[in-house]
């Protein structure tokens, strides 16, 4: 059962990675809409404020050693949110509102914090997430079958509201979780560890896709990885022995690591050309960086 000091870094941890995630996705989504969808676009602009709001709480209550772990293990902010902010507020003429300087002063700043005593507000800020969580998932699950129904247009793949809806509804599983006190279980580490296999495999699949193909290393660097945790996939699926899949699949997403953030950086000196927001790229990147952090932290509290 999980101790009050745990569910106060774990639910923190969650909504500033998520949450984060939900913004960006929401800029996004309200990108890729002509005008006369403005009403999906004023409801994209609506939750991507409720999730700045709770990512404003998370940052006011944060402690100073998980702040610490937060900005050293870049599961909120990367090396290059800041770059891919302003390169997307250039490209499509928008204020994105995400303060990153002052975001990092706070959480520098931060001090000690006793548990016992702000317990409730991690409760009420749990509770806050479940219900912009649904929504979320609720606006994708709408927008999909609009797509697919063809009553609506979007300059996004369909299949990339499921990529949306997938990663966020992480998010609510291991809220709940930590609302009812569970500690992470080997068979939960199992399908977290084969989880985020299948999300870094799509996050592969849409830098293809979103790829101008003439950009042809790249193109075959994303298709490797899309190969390479296609595979592991199956390896999950036709094993017994996860442990050693975990291993395995930690040092490929290492190595992904590296080719995201190598794509990112010509990204920012115009060496490549995508379809989506410039945003977009960080988020992939940042599913990484929280991976390999929930692995690290797991292993410190055994």
């Amino acid at each position: 059962m999980l101790e009050n000091k745990e569910i106060f870094n774990e639910s923190l941890v969650n909504h500033l990675y998520f949450a984060g995630s939900i913004r960006s996705f929401c800029t996004t989504i309200g990108l890729t809409f002509f005008k006369n969808n403005q009403d999906y676009i004023d409801r994209a602009i609506a939750l991507g404020y409720r999730a700045t709001d709770i990512i404003n709480k998370t940052i006011n209550l944060m402690d100073k050693d998980l702040a610490s772990e937060v900005i050293n293990n870049d599961v909120y902010i990367t090396p290059y949110t800041k770059d891919l902010s302003l390169l997307t507020e250039k490209l499509f003429d928008i204020n994105l509102f995400i303060s990153i300087d002052k975001d990092l002063k706070i959480l520098k700043s931060s001090g000690k914090v006793n548990y016992d005593d702000v317990i409730n507000k991690i409760d009420e800020l749990n509770q806050e997430s479940i219900i912009l969580i649904n929504d979320f998932k609720d606006f994708c699950s709408e927008i999909k079958t609009k797509l697919d129904n063809g009553e609506l247009f979007s300059y996004s793949y369909p299949d990339f509201f499921n990529y949306m809806y997938d990663e966020i509804s992480v998010y609510g599983r291991d809220i709940d979780r930590i609302k009812s006190k569970k500690d992470y279980t080997k068979f939960y580490l199992n399908e977290f560890t084969y989880y985020f296999n299948e999300l870094l495999r799509e996050s592969a699949l849409y830098i293809r896709g979103f790829l101008d193909t003439k950009y042809q290393d790249v193109f075959d660097m994303a298709s490797f990885y899309v190969n390479a945790f296609s595979n592991l996939t199956e390896k999950y699926l036709k094993s017994n022995n996860n442990a050693d899949l975990s291993i395995e699949t930690e040092k490929l997403v290492v190595n992904y690591k590296k080719f995201v953030s190598d794509t990112i950086e010509k990204l920012l000196i115009s060496k490549v050309y995508f379809i989506t927001p410039p945003l977009t790229l960080d988020n992939f990147l940042t599913n990484i960086n929280v991976y390999l952090f929930i692995i690290k932290y797991v292993r410190n509290v055994k």
